[in-house]
């Protein structure tokens, strides 16, 4: 596996995380080959082990992976991920970071190319509420996060970073109520910076009454905001984890 720095750092903080979930470490693998969109066959095909040995472990019918097997399938999801141009790795890489829960982070994809921000926009079934024009603007990826972790859990530095890795890219939003508190924690985290850092576009799921000031921000700052219309956070994430930008 290569030893860059970025990557060993990933790969320590996606083994980190699979040793301290002491309940329910499989879940964890699960999802973190979700992230790297693998399937369980051809995981196991590629470390030479049965199908079911992976479903075992990430359905907590075998307990406590050891250090030997996590550090196995986590150099067998980021060689996989290499061998296709380390799309997913790259997203992550600009994310993860020691001081940043990992958890925070649902899902993160590069495409490789650029596509229209407008094309995932409508894939997720957003209602488009400001900048509709922008969403013409070509995009690089995605990143999903869970707004409870992200927004309340996070510091403005900490949210900094992670908005500094979405700006060619389409920040989405999980479990939002009323999307103030994200469009604040974006217009914050660009105070006493010399650039905006901001996401190409913003797709909140979950909203159940829409703050006006949530709309009233995104359109001061020149920000697409969109409201999906997938009512489940898991589905959302099941959903732009098929898009397939080539289509």
């Amino acid at each position: 596996m290569d030893s860059s720095e970025p990557l060993q750092r990933l790969a320590e903080a996606m083994a980190g995380e699979i040793c301290l979930a002491e309940v329910d470490p499989g879940s964890v693998m699960r999802r973190w080959r979700e992230r790297f969109h693998i399937s369980q066959k051809s995981l196991a095909k590629y470390l030479n082990v049965s199908p079911s040995v992976i479903s075992d472990y990430e359905s907590g019918r075998r307990k406590s992976p050891r250090v030997e097997t996590i550090k196995r399938f986590v150099e067998g999801l980021i060689e996989m991920d290499a061998a296709e141009g380390s799309r997913v790795a790259v997203a992550l890489e600009k994310l993860i970071a020691p001081e940043i829960a990992s958890d925070a982070i649902l899902d993160s994809r590069e495409f490789g190319f650029p596509i229209p921000a407008r094309l995932l926009v409508e894939y997720l079934e957003c209602k488009i509420l400001t900048h509709n024009g922008l969403l013409d603007r070509d995009i690089y990826g995605y990143t999903a996060l869970d707004s409870i972790k992200a927004i309340v859990s996070l510091t403005p530095q900490q949210l900094l970073r992670l908005y500094g890795g979405t700006t060619q890219r389409i920040a989405i939003l999980t479990n939002v109520s009323t999307g103030r508190s994200p469009m604040v924690a974006i217009k914050a985290s660009q105070i006493g910076t010399s650039m905006a850092v901001k996401p190409a576009a913003v797709i909140l799921q979950g909203v159940k009454e829409l703050d006006p000031l949530a709309v009233k921000i995104a359109d001061s700052i020149h920000l697409p905001l969109c409201v999906s219309e997938i009512k489940s956070a898991e589905i959302l994430i099941h959903t732009v984890r098929s898009f397939n930008p080539e289509m």
